[in-house]
C-alpha cells in the first residue's frame, strides 16, 4: 500500500511537470483557431463524449477529409525536438473498423516530415501518444508547421480531447496497444515490462487446447478452484470500509449514458491525472469494482451487482480494455489487483452478463496472463514487480475463462512460465540472485521483496500436489529468497543500510511468513527426502504468532520453532554482509562500482547518502524501534559504523532534481565467510563528484566478526572538506527514560550531557551503550553525548525531534591520513565481563593502506581485507596477496581451513541494469611451505614451486571460496 502511494504522489507530479511544458489545444472554450476542416467533412463541438471536461471535438469526415491542426509558428526540428517531442491526444471511435486515420505532420514548405497511423479497430476512447522519434516519414526538414489527419477512404467520425501538440516532453513508458503496435521501440521493453502486454498479445501458446479433460485435470481443477476462493474469501480485509468507499466513488464519478457509450469523470492513467479536475485513475475503478464485488457477493445486493457491470461498461469505454495501453500503462499493476481478486467471486455472474466477452479479454489483457503462452524470457527485467502486482490477476485470468479447457492449458502454460522465471538472473536486473538477494532497481530491495514471496507462496499454496506446481528447482530458488529474508530479518525487519529509499519502514508482513508454510508444505527441498520441509516449517513456526492450522499440522507432526539464525552470510550482490548470534544481527553495508549505494528520490530517502558508507548495524532486538532506530529527531549523518562528513541537512539532501542511486567508481566492497560462521566486511569507500558532495573523500574501512565481537578498522581517511568534521559514528540510538551510557568511568544519564576522549593502544576508551552493547576505541579522539536532537522528515523536510545517545571518533575537518580502531563487544552478560579482557582477544597485525589484518585468539582466525597487493614476511602462512581480496584461514586437524574471496561481481556493464553476468576473477595467492587440497575443487587449483604453493581461485558472484589444504613440507605454520 506504502509503494503504491509513492508511487502515485511520484506519477502526480510527473504530469503537473508534463502540462506545464506542453501546448494544450481544449475544447472547452470553441474550436481553437486556425483548426479547418478540407474535403467533405466539418467540424463541431459536442457533449455527447469527453475525456476533459465537458466537451470534445466531434469531426465528421467523408473520403478525401482532413482535419488541419497548425502550430502558432513552425517548430524548429532541433535534436531535442526530435528525441523529445510528439502529440498526445484521445480518440473516441463508435464502431470498431479495419481501417486507420493517417497523421501527417507537415513543413512550413508542405512536406510529410513524420507521420503515423491510428487504427480503430475498437470502440470507445483510446490513448494516441507517440514521439517523433518512433513515427514513419522522411524525417527530413527543418521545422513543423502543423499536423494533418487524414481520414479513412467512408464516410465515419471521431471525437478528439485532451490534445497536446506539440508535446514537448513524450513520455518515456508510452504503451504499443492495438491502435499503434509499432509506438515506442522495443529496445527498453526488458526494463519497462508494463508496456510489453501488447507485444505479448502476438505470443501463441505451444500448448495444444485438449479436446477433453481428463479426470484428474478435472479434480485438480475443482481443487485449485476451492483453494482460490478460501484464499480470497479470508483475506478480503475491511469489507464494509470497501463498499462504502465504493458508493462513495461512484457517486463522484456519475457515470451516465450518452450516444453509444457513456459520459462521466474521465478515466485516465496516472502520468496525465488531474483530480482537481474531478477526473479518476485505475485505483478508482478498483475501489468500485472490488466494493461492489463484495457488496453483492456477501450481502446479496442487486442495486451493488447492476453498478459492478455498470462501472465494467463504463470501464471499457474509457480505454481500461483489451488491446487499450491507456497513453501508458507503467506501475499500473499496483493499481488494479483487487479487481481481479474480487472478479473471481463474481465469475458467475460475469459469465451469464451480455458483456462477458469484453470484461474477460479486458481482466486477461491486463493480467498480462497472454505473457505466459510462451517460457519465461531469459534476461526479462522487473519480475518482482511483475509477481507482486500481476500473479495474482494471472491466477485468476488463467481460471475464468469460460471452456475448461483453456483454465487447463493456462495454467499449464502460468506454471511453466513462473518456473521460469524463478531461476537466478544475470547482471543487476530484476529477479533472485544466485546469493538469495532479491533485485529490484537494479540493486538489492528488501523492501519490494516483502508481498512478492507472499504472492508467490500464495501460488506455491494453490497448485501443491497437483500438475501445476512449481518445478524442484524453481521452489529450490525460492527458498533460497526466504532463506536470505529470513537471515536479513530480526525479526521481521532489516537494517537501513539495506532499506532502499525507505530508511525506516517496511517489514516481512504476516503474508510472507505464511508463505514459509506454503513452500514448506509443498514438499522436501532439504534433500532429506521427508513429506515436507521440516527446516523450512521450523523457520514457520518461529515466524509465525497466530495459531495456524500450518501451524497446528506443523507441531503435530513434531516441529519446534527454530531458533533465530546464527552465522555469518555474504551477500555480495548487494555489498552486504550479515552477522548474527542469539536475537541479535549486524547489517554490514557497502557500495562499488555494481552497486549502488542509496536510492534517493526527489521526495524519498532525501538524506539517505550515507546508508552504505560503510555502516555497522546492530539490531539487539527484534525491531528498529527496539533496538533504538527511529526517524524522528534521527541524525542522518550517523548511522553506526559509517565514515562520512557531518553535513547540514540542507547539503546532506539529494543534489539532483531526480532519482539518485549512486555507485561508486572502487570495485572493492562486500563481506566474506570462514565456515559460515564468522566473516569481515572491508570496502574502498569514495564518494563521488556531485553538488555539494568531496569528491576526494576516500577511507579504507574493514570490520572482521568474531563470535559476539566486530573489530573496525579505518586508514586512509581524508578529505579537502575544511567546512564539516569527519567522523566515524560509534553508536546513534533512542535513548529512553530510565537509559544511561558510560564513556570511561562517566555514566551519562541526563539530556544535554557530552563528553570526549582520546583512546590509544595502551589505554582504549571503553564506552558502553543503552543497549548493553560495548565499544573499546583503541585508536581516536572519541566524543559522546544525550541530546534532544532536530532531524527532517526523509519525505516532507519537515522538522522532527527526538531524544539520542549517540557517540563518535572525530577525524576533525579535511583529515589527512586519518585512521581508527575500536572493537565491539554485543550484549556480554556480566560472566563474560567479569572473565573476559574483550579488547585482548584480537591482535590487528596489519592496518595501514594497503592490509587490515586480524588475528582473533578465541576463534584462532586469521583474517586478511587486502586493499592492495601485499608481499608479506611475517605470516605464518601467506606470502603474498593479490589486490582486493579477503582471506580467512585456521587449523584445522593436520592442516588449514582458508576462504578467498573477492566482493567484485565483475559485471561488464555498469548501466542502470544490465543482463550482463558476473564474470570468473583469477586469484593467486602465494603460501608458505607445500600444500595441497584435501579435496577436489574446480574452483581452485595448487602449484608447487620452490618449497612454496601458488594457490588458484576462481571467483565469481562475490562468493568465498572455501577448502580445506593439508601439509606436504613445511615451510609454513607452526
Amino acid at each position: 500500500m506504502i509503494i503504491r502511494r509513492l508511487c502515485l504522489c511520484f506519477l502526480l507530479l510527473f504530469s503537473v511537470a508534463r502540462y506545464l511544458s506542453a501546448q494544450v489545444m481544449g475544447f472547452e472554450d470553441g474550436i481553437p483557431a486556425g483548426f479547418r476542416c478540407d474535403g467533405n467533412g466539418n467540424l463541431a463541438l459536442t457533449s455527447l463524449y469527453y475525456k476533459e471536461g465537458t466537451k470534445c471535438l466531434e469531426w465528421n469526415y467523408k473520403p478525401g477529409s482532413a482535419l488541419y491542426i497548425p502550430l502558432e509558428s513552425p517548430l524548429e526540428l532541433t535534436s531535442k525536438v526530435k528525441q523529445r517531442y510528439g502529440i498526445t491526444l484521445w480518440m473516441y471511435n463508435e464502431v470498431p473498423q479495419q481501417d486507420s486515420i493517417r497523421f501527417e505532420f507537415l513543413s512550413s514548405d508542405n512536406k510529410i516530415v513524420y507521420q503515423f497511423g491510428f487504427r480503430l479497430a475498437s470502440s470507445g476512447w483510446r490513448a494516441c501518444w507517440i514521439g517523433f522519434q518512433h513515427m514513419a516519414g522522411s524525417k527530413e526538414g527543418k521545422d513543423i508547421a502543423g499536423c494533418r489527419l487524414v481520414a479513412p477512404q467512408r464516410k465515419g467520425r471521431v471525437f478528439l480531447d485532451r490534445l497536446l501538440f506539440p508535446e514537448t516532453e513524450t513520455n518515456d513508458r508510452t504503451t504499443p496497444d492495438m491502435q499503434m503496435p509499432y509506438n515506442n521501440s522495443f529496445d527498453f521493453r526488458d526494463l519497462w515490462h508494463w508496456c510489453r502486454v501488447w507485444q505479448w498479445e502476438q505470443y501463441e501458446y505451444d500448448i495444444p487446447l485438449s479436446s477433453a479433460l481428463t479426470l484428474q485435470e478435472q479434480t485438480e481443477l475443482k481443487t485449485i478452484e476451492s483453494r482460490l476462493t478460501e484464499m480470497l474469501c479470508s483475506s478480503k480485509g475491511d469489507m464494509d470500509k470497501a463498499v462504502s468507499d465504493a458508493y462513495s466513488v461512484f457517486q463522484q464519478v456519475a457515470i451516465r449514458p450518452s450516444g453509444s457509450g457513456f459520459v462521466g469523470a474521465p478515466l485516465v492513467a496516472p502520468d496525465e491525472l488531474n483530480r482537481e479536475k474531478g477526473e479518476i485513475s485505475w485505483n478508482d475503478l478498483e475501489t468500485m469494482l472490488s466494493g461492489f464485488a463484495y457488496d453483492a457477493y456477501y450481502n446479496a445486493s442487486s442495486q451493488a451487482a447492476e453498478y459492478y457491470f455498470l462501472v465494467w461498461k463504463y470501464a471499457i469505454d474509457q480505454g481500461f480494455a483489451f488491446g487499450s495501453g491507456m497513453g501508458t500503462n507503467h506501475h499500473y499493476g499496483y493499481q488494479v489487483r483487487d479487481i481481479y481478486k474480487t472478479a473471481w467471486l463474481m465469475r458467475e455472474v460475469i459469465w451469464q452478463n451480455r458483456d462477458k466477452d469484453q470484461i474477460l479479454s479486458a481482466l486477461v489483457f491486463w493480467s498480462a496472463l497472454q505473457e505466459t503462452r510462451k517460457p519465461c524470457q531469459y534476461g526479462r527485467d522487473e519480475l518482482l514487480d511483475s509477481w507482486h502486482t500481476l500473479l495474482m490477476p494471472k491466477i485468476v485470468s488463467a481460471l475464468m475463462f469460460v471452456d475448461e479447457r483453456e483454465r487447463v492449458r493456462a495454467l499449464k502454460g502460468l506454471s511453466r512460465w513462473l518456473s521460469t522465471s524463478l531461476q537466478y538472473t544475470p547482471g543487476t536486473i530484476g529477479g533472485i540472485k544466485m546469493d538469495g538477494t532479491t533485485f529490484h532497481h537494479g540493486g538489492f530491495y528488501p523492501a519490494y521483496t516483502t508481498g512478492v514471496l507472499a504472492t508467490v507462496g500464495q501460488f506455491v499454496s494453490l497448485t501443491t500436489h497437483t500438475d501445476y506446481e512449481l518445478t524442484v528447482d524453481a521452489r529450490q530458488v525460492l527458498k533460497s529468497a526466504f532463506i536470505a529474508m529470513r537471515n536479513y530479518s530480526n525479526k521481521y525487519e532489516w537494517g537501513i543500510g539495506l532499506s532502499g529509499r525507505h530508511p525506516f519502514g517496511f517489514s516481512m508482513g504476516e503474508e510472507d511468513v505464511a508463505a514459509f508454510a506454503y513452500l514448506a508444505l509443498s514438499g522436501d527441498l532439504s534433500g532429506e527426502g521427508r513429506e515436507f520441509d521440516h527446516h523450512l516449517a521450523a523457520d514457520y513456526l518461529r515466524l509465525c504468532e497466530k495459531d495456524t492450522p500450518e501451524a497446528r499440522y506443523f507441531k503435530e507432526q513434531g516441529i519446534r520453532p527454530a531458533k533465530a539464525p546464527e552465522g555469518f552470510w555474504v551477500y555480495n550482490y548487494g555489498s552486504a554482509g550479515i552477522f548474527r548470534r542469539k536475537d541479535w544481527m549486524v547489517t554490514l553495508k557497502g557500495y562499488n562500482t555494481d552497486v549502488w549505494g542509496s536510492e534517493i528520490y526527489k521526495n524519498d530517502n532525501r538524506y539517505g547518502r550515507y546508508q552504505s558508507y560503510g555502516s555497522v548495524q546492530i539490531m539487539g532486538q527484534p525491531s528498529r524501534r527496539l533496538s533504538g532506530y527511529e526517524e524522528n529527531g534521527w541524525d542522518w549523518n550517523r548511522l553506526p559504523g559509517t565514515t562520512t562528513i557531518h553535513l547540514p541537512f540542507d547539503l546532506l539532501e539529494n543534489p539532483l532534481t531526480g532519482t539518485m542511486m549512486a555507485h561508486s567508481k572502487e570495485n572493492f566492497s562486500g563481506s566474506s565467510s570462514l565456515e559460515g560462521t564468522n566473516g569481515m566486511f572491508a570496502m574502498k569507500l569514495m564518494e563521488r563528484n556531485y553538488r555539494n558532495f568531496t569528491p576526494d573523500f576516500v577511507a579504507r574501512k574493514s570490520v572482521f566478526c568474531f563470535n559476539d565481537r566486530l573489530i573496525c578498522l579505518g586508514t586512509g581517511i581524508r578529505n579537502s572538506n575544511k567546512n564539516y568534521p569527519t567522523e566515524t559514528t560509534l553508536f546513534q540510538s533512542v535513548f529512553r527514560n530510565g537509559m544511561s551510557i558510560r564513556l570511561g568511568d562517566n555514566e551519562m544519564a541526563e539530556i544535554g550531557m557530552s563528553l570526549e576522549m582520546m583512546g590509544d593502544t595502551l589505554n582504549p576508551v571503553c564506552l558502553k551503550d543503552a543497549y548493553g552493547n560495548y565499544y573499546y576505541v583503541k585508536h581516536g579522539k572519541v566524543r559522546a553525548q544525550i541530546a534532544r536532537q532536530e532531524s527532517r522528515h526523509e519525505k516532507t523536510k519537515e522538522v522532527t525531534y527526538g531524544e539520542f545517545a549517540s557517540a563518535w571518533i572525530d577525524h576533525g575537518k579535511s583529515p589527512q591520513g586519518e585512521s581508527y580502531e575500536y572493537m565491539i563487544w554485543i550484549q556480554p552478560n556480566e560472566q563474560d565481563l567479569k572473565n573476559i579482557s574483550a579488547q585482548n582477544t584480537y591482535t590487528v597485525l596489519l592496518c595501514n593502506n594497503t592490509v587490515h589484518a586480524v588475528r582473533d585468539a578465541q576463534t584462532v582466525i586469521t583474517a586478511y581485507a587486502a586493499f592492495d597487493s601485499v608481499s608479506l614476511s611475517d605470516d605464518e602462512l601467506l606470502l603474498r596477496l593479490p589486490a582486493e581480496t579477503m582471506i580467512m584461514y585456521r587449523r584445522v586437524n593436520e592442516g588449514i581451513r582458508i576462504s578467498v574471496c573477492d566482493p567484485n561481481l565483475n559485471i561488464s556493464t555498469k548501466t542502470y541494469t544490465t543482463k550482463e553476468p558476473s564474470r570468473v576473477i583469477v586469484k593467486q595467492i602465494l603460501l608458505k611451505g607445500v600444500w595441497n587440497l584435501s579435496c577436489k575443487n574446480e574452483k581452485l587449483s595448487v602449484k608447487h614451486q620452490e618449497g612454496n604453493t601458488l594457490l588458484t581461485v576462481f571467483c565469481q558472484h562475490g562468493q568465498p571460496v572455501e577448502c580445506e589444504l593439508h601439509l606436504i613440507s613445511d615451510n609454513s605454520i607452526n
